[in-house]
């Protein structure tokens, strides 16, 4: 999803890199939202880990289904769509 295609890096220019192992990813951005879209993302049931101001971390329970996965991309896009602003 957000690794392997890039989406996210080729939608927000504002996303320098998008790296991680599994399940295990991070999104690092070039400004300091990753607060502001951590908070909007846990009302939408997205929990997410601003392990820096410019560094967003996920960390989903490994037996996380592909529909869950997908409600979260959507979650997040919205989230990023909201902060970048």
């Amino acid at each position: 999803y957000a690794r392997n295609d890039s989406v996210f890096e080729k939608k927000y220019d504002f996303i320098t890199e998008v790296r991680g192992m599994g399940l295990l990813v991070a999104l690092q951005m070039n400004t300091d939202i990753a607060g502001a879209a951590v908070t909007a993302a846990l009302p939408e049931g997205l929990l997410m880990n601003a392990v820096r101001p410019n560094m967003i971390r996920f960390m989903p329970p490994l037996n996380t289904t592909l529909e869950e996965i997908d409600e979260a991309v959507v979650i997040l896009d919205k989230v990023l769509a909201t902060a970048s602003k």
